[in-house]
């Protein structure tokens, strides 16, 4: 069985589309289970009826024609139960649905399982025999395995077979939606711009090509770069390395010399595939076959293949024409670095849609700094094929929108006008205080990484930064930046918001924020080295970074100085030791600099407990929500399958809040908190009832959470959180928060939630 699964798996995963996949998957579980019928019926929400895809055993001539409800026979109740159902004779059962014509009657025994990816009922595959009697308890778990391996590639090939533009009764189909997570709230619409990752075999998908004599010559190209580049690497080292060792380079020209490799290639390229996805194509049947063999030094052969492979991928990539962004793009892709934005100066960017991810990735903060609607976490988005197309993403809801009727792109464009009246209706807002209606005052800050964020802060009236990413500068270089180049992008964060304060955090690295020139690989990442671990094990980086911060703030003396990722007081002392040391020397150098004011992040449970004895150690303290949430409910930011669990509003995390601005009042230190939550209106409120008087945000969210604050009283904040912390669930507190603002007159758009429609 176990066999039959690999097969199976493997040939529907290399079909093209949908319905050779099905074809294939019947054919294949009809043999090798010996079974007289293998079905396939999937679900389409179009029309809301399940639709015969695929059989082996009955009647072709229903594939893509019989329909049935979701109440209708067998097939129905699978799908309503969302469990198997295995019969000895399913003629007898209360729901068995006879259709004249499709050839059922001969056969009693039926397996039937559902079809699920995500909690989404996709359909229901089936099995039949002759002979009255259940299958067995194998057969059984062997079909609800092969349906849950299935689950992922028929959710792809179904999404894929949208772009076509019919449902799976080959009807027009219009406003295509696919679901993701909302990343930066807003709605754009724009063109496409696929941002391909480099040199990635299991990246590059089928496309068809209209220029196959090009595609050929392209590959050509490529496998002679190549070769005259392994022969010139091989020459350079001659002296270097021994001769088995120059033996490599030999053996992977020799590969690119091989005849099969190339006719290969050539052979999908001449079927309508341009030659990326072609070679992709071969190399991962070749890495797949070594991969599979016995004999160890066979298996290791899977590896110089795939490097070969990616050689050559990244020579196809050079060599073709890269697209210009064209101005109200959006942007689309797997993972898209936050580099990204350093490297497309200029570039209108409308939106960006990323594969993976979530609302908390730190592509996704960085949008909402930027004002660009975002959608995270589209993970069966077949991305590579909407390059230049028409596209709609609704970033409240986490939808991105395909082929758009006329009326739903009107009420696209009525929300954008609506967006664009409500911003510009908050502007008047910006040199007013932040105080809530009965006068108290809270101090509104703003997190910064970019230099583009510092104009966009002082247009908002920002009283000062409560995080400055200081890894972004970090990311945007290929080396470590010297002290000067730091201390100069250091001072003109400290000039532009003179005498208002900048909390900078040190280098925070690690978990999700890689350097592509010191890279940290992990098994889990954010349970690893990452934050002021890295600093602490690597003091010349620590005291290059603390000195360009004190130098850039000689004169100004706003600076103030933020460890991440801090879970032990220890850990405090080593840092403040560093810090002292890095201000003596300067002083000693005939520099005139303070100490500045040295503060911890609460990022971690440990934090949270040793909240009194840390704030007897620092002159403040800040919450960093985002993380804190993720490591209380133990759910990784950065996956959309457990991105519905992840929620700053949960009621242990509104507990652990409370206990550290509780612990922070009591030893007269101040408390700021700087993740999202902070720019969240919702959560604006919820901290200042919790007692927060210090909130860091998005420079985006800025004015309005200044507009809802101006709009309630302190007590009456106090008295709803202090109802929200004894209820158990997110959604609750939510919704509960919700009804006490509509109550007072604050209407939903005021908190920029999602308009209706």
């Amino acid at each position: 069985m176990l066999h039959l699964l690999r097969q199976v798996v493997e040939e529907v995963n290399s079909a093209r589309d949908l319905q050779s996949s099905l074809r294939t998957l019947v054919g294949r579980i009809r043999a090798g289970m010996e079974v007289q019928v293998c079905s396939v019926f999937l679900w389409d929400a179009h029309v809301e009826r399940y639709v015969l895809m695929a059989t082996d055993g009955l009647s072709a001539d229903a594939i893509g024609k019989l329909t049935l409800t979701q109440n209708q026979g067998l097939i129905g109740l699978v799908g309503k139960r969302e469990e198997p159902i295995n019969l000895g004779d399913a003629t007898r059962h209360p729901n068995y649905h006879l259709v004249p014509g499709l050839g059922e009657e001969p056969y009693k025994g039926t397996l039937a399982v559902p079809i699920i990816h995500h909690r989404k009922l996709l359909g229901v595959l089936t099995i039949q025999k002759t002979e009255a009697g259940r299958f067995g308890d194998e057969e059984e778990a062997f079909l609800v395995t092969l349906s849950a391996q299935l689950a992922g590639v028929i959710a792809h090939a179904e999404a894929t077979g949208a772009l076509s533009g019919l449902n799976l009764l080959g009807d027009e189909q219009t406003d295509v939606r696919f679901q993701g997570v909302p990343g930066a709230q807003g709605v754009a619409i724009g063109q496409g711009h696929v941002l391909l990752p480099p040199a990635d075999l299991k990246a590059v998908r089928y496309r068809p090509t209209d220029d196959i004599e090009a595609e050929v010559a392209l590959f050509h190209q490529a496998l002679g770069g190549v070769r005259t580049e392994l022969r010139a690497t091989r020459d350079k080292l001659q002296i270097e390395l021994r001769p088995e060792e120059l033996a490599l380079f030999n053996v992977y020209v020799d590969i690119l010399d091989d005849a099969a490799l190339g006719e290969a290639v050539i052979e999908r390229i001449r079927q309508g595939e341009w030659a990326q996805s072609a070679l992709a194509g071969v190399m991962r049947g070749y890495i797949d076959h070594f991969e599979k063999m016995d004999d160890a030094y066979l298996r290791e052969r899977a590896a110089d293949m795939r490097d070969l492979g990616r050689r050559v991928l990244a020579y196809l990539q050079e060599s073709t024409p890269t697209q210009a962004i064209p101005d109200d793009a959006i942007l689309i892709g797997e993972e898209i670095s936050p580099t990204v934005f350093g490297e497309l100066t200029g570039a209108k960017i409308a939106g960006i849609v990323c594969t993976r991810g979530s609302a908390n990735s730190h592509i996704a903060i960085l949008a909402r700094a930027l004002d660009i609607p975002t959608v995270m976490g589209v993970q069966e988005l077949p991305w590579q094929a909407l390059q230049g197309e028409a596209l709609v993403i609704d970033g409240y809801r986490g939808h991105l929108y395909y082929r758009l009727s006329d009326e739903k792109r009107r009420h696209f464009e009525a929300v954008c006008r609506e967006e664009a009246a409500r911003e510009a209706g908050l502007e008047s807002l910006k040199d007013e205080p932040g105080t809530t209606r009965d006068g108290l005052a809270i101090t509104l800050l703003v997190n910064t990484g970019l230099q583009t964020d510092i104009l966009r802060s002082q247009d908002r009236g920002a009283d000062g930064v409560g995080l400055f990413r200081t890894e972004v500068p970090f990311m945007m270089r290929q080396r470590f930046p010297s002290e000067e180049e730091q201390a100069a992008i250091y001072r003109a964060q400290l000039e532009a918001f003179a005498p208002r304060p900048v909390t900078m955090r040190t280098l925070d690295v690690g978990g999700d924020k890689s350097l592509t020139y010191f890279p940290i690989v992990e098994d889990n990442p954010f349970l690893g080295w990452r934050g002021i671990r890295v600093m602490l094990d690597h003091p010349e980086l620590f005291m290059v970074q603390v000195r360009a911060m004190l130098r850039a703030s000689e004169g100004l003396n706003n600076l103030k100085v933020m460890l991440p990722m801090v879970t032990s007081v220890s850990e405090v002392e080593e840092a403040l030791a560093i810090i002292h040391r890095a201000a003596m020397e300067l002083n000693e150098e005939g520099l005139s600099v303070r100490v500045p004011d040295v503060g911890v992040m609460v990022e971690v449970p440990s934090a949270v407990y040793l909240i009194s004895e840390l704030a007897s150690q620092v002159d403040f303290i800040s919450v960093g929500s985002n993380d804190l949430t993720q490591y209380l409910l133990a759910v990784d930011r950065n996956n959309p399958r457990v991105a519905a669990i992840y929620d700053a509003l949960h009621p242990a995390v509104l507990k652990a809040l409370k206990v550290v601005i509780d612990a922070g009042n009591h030893a007269g230190v101040p408390v700021s908190l700087c993740g999202e939550l902070a720019g969240d209106a919702l959560g604006a409120v919820i901290l200042v009832g919790l007692g927060y008087r210090q909130l860091s945000m998005s420079s985006s969210n800025l004015l309005r959470v200044k507009s809802v604050l101006r709009q309630i009283d302190t007590d009456w904040a106090e008295q709803v959180v202090a109802g929200l912390l004894h209820l158990d669930n997110p959604r609750l507190v939510r919704s509960t928060l919700q009804l006490a603002l509509k109550k007072i007159g604050i209407p939903l758009s005021a908190l920029g939630l999602a308009p209706a429609g």
